[in-house]
């Protein structure tokens, strides 16, 4: 099992300085609002405030936040709706939400600050690091890897002990690999052969960031990118400074989720129970999510502080296509999406989408010329085409128009 030095370990809880609730709060960096962006205020801003709301209204969004990048900066911010509608609470710049499955891109980056410090090798097998057994029982004789996790071709089922978890029943993951039951997570495909999404990999790479640090996934991710770039965001909402506004949210007309009772893990660290929280549990601000955009699709800095190394975030956006230990096409990078003439008509976009609960969530960009777009709702049509949101394709084509 590899680690990082313990002595980095102890040298960053130290640099926290932080253990139990609000941990977000020690963030020094600068908390960006829409008042600092060039755009706000401006007669463009209410026009395309104007089209926008025209837009949530059509596919029946309860509450929304859309952010606009231009030329590697955020430009402009909109608000929409209602974070609380029972309360009649607005959605503002400081509205958290849920963002699902965007969860795995925003986890990755801080997966892949750890590839830099030479804690692993993308095509390394699982089972190395964690010092027991892990592969597909159905073919036993073929490792399952970090770059397959990464891709989505790892084989793994979001079935058995993932959902068992998921409803408060976890198990240790050296029983769940190296029990009689380890079938009901694999399918019977080959690692590395065969693309299919799972949420089970995206939490993997969470308890590895525990696993290699020995903190918490929110302390690291804390550490590595959240008080550098001023960002509050947390996967567990009691980790998020008091009376932090976080959107509830509404799956269809009746029905309402609170989400801060929608949590995962708890604040210890603890890898081998942790495999559910870093794949959609994490709740941010709209504008801190395009900050992390801006790293994605330059050189890996955000407002000349730097989050990964330049090598890095090209690794990131590279398509994993018959590389390494993934043997077929996947036109994907490492947990990102890559779609082309899909979200923007003559544009190839790199990033995630989120869909869970009834909301949507999108966030991608082009990094040919440093743009991108944000969307967060907390309820909505969440109708798709082609595995992609229709409000999103709509909300993202038409920010797009906007900006050239």
């Amino acid at each position: 099992m590899r680690r990082i030095d313990v002595i980095i370990a102890l040298a960053l809880c130290i640099t926290l300085g932080l253990s139990g609730s609000g941990l977000a709060q020690s963030a020094p960096g600068v908390s960006l609002r829409g008042s600092d962006l060039p755009w706000y205020g401006t007669a463009s801003h209410a026009s395309n405030m104007a089209r926008f709301e025209a837009i949530l209204r059509e596919y029946q969004a309860v509450g929304a936040s859309v952010v606009l990048i231009k030329d590697g900066r955020v430009m402009d911010v909109y608000n929409y709706g209602r974070a609380n509608r029972g309360e009649n609470i607005p959605v503002t710049d400081d509205t958290l939400f849920r963002v699902a499955s965007l969860t795995k891109m925003v986890t990755m980056v801080g997966f892949m600050r750890l590839w830099e410090t030479g804690a692993f090798n993308l095509d390394d097998e699982i089972g190395d690091h964690y010092g027991f057994p892990i592969r597909n029982p159905y073919y036993p004789d073929d490792p399952v890897t970090i770059r397959q996790v990464m891709t989505h071709t790892a084989s793994l089922l979001d079935g058995g002990h993932y959902y068992r978890a998921l409803n408060g029943d976890a198990v240790s993951l050296q029983s769940v690999f190296t029990g009689k039951y380890s079938t009901t997570d694999f399918q019977r495909r080959k690692p590395g052969t065969y693309y299919s999404y799972s949420n089970f990999g995206g939490s993997l790479l969470g308890s590895m960031v525990e696993l290699f640090t020995g903190m918490t996934a929110d302390e690291w991710m804390c550490e590595t990118m959240y008080r550098k770039l001023g960002i509050t965001a947390s996967y567990f909402t009691p980790n998020l400074p008091e009376g932090t506004q976080i959107a509830r949210i509404y799956n269809g007309p009746d029905m309402t989720l609170d989400s801060m009772s929608l949590t995962d893990g708890d604040m210890v660290d603890d890898p081998l129970y942790h495999y559910t929280s870093t794949a959609g549990s994490l709740s941010i601000r709209a504008i801190d999510l395009a900050k992390i955009l801006i790293v994605l699709m330059g050189d890996g800095t955000y407002n000349g502080i730097r989050v990964l190394n330049e090598s890095t975030v090209e690794a990131i956006r590279s398509p994993q296509n018959t590389v390494g230990s993934v043997y077929i096409d996947t036109n994907r990078g490492l947990d990102l999406n890559i779609y082309t003439d899909v979200i923007v008509r003559g544009r190839t976009m790199y990033g995630h989408q989120g869909k869970a609960y009834g909301a949507i969530c999108a966030a991608y960009f082009d990094p040919l010329d440093q743009s991108g777009v944000v969307l967060l709702t907390n309820g909505c049509d969440d109708s798709t085409f082609n595995s992609v949101a229709r409000i999103a394709r709509a909300i993202i084509s038409a920010a797009y128009e906007m900006m050239f």
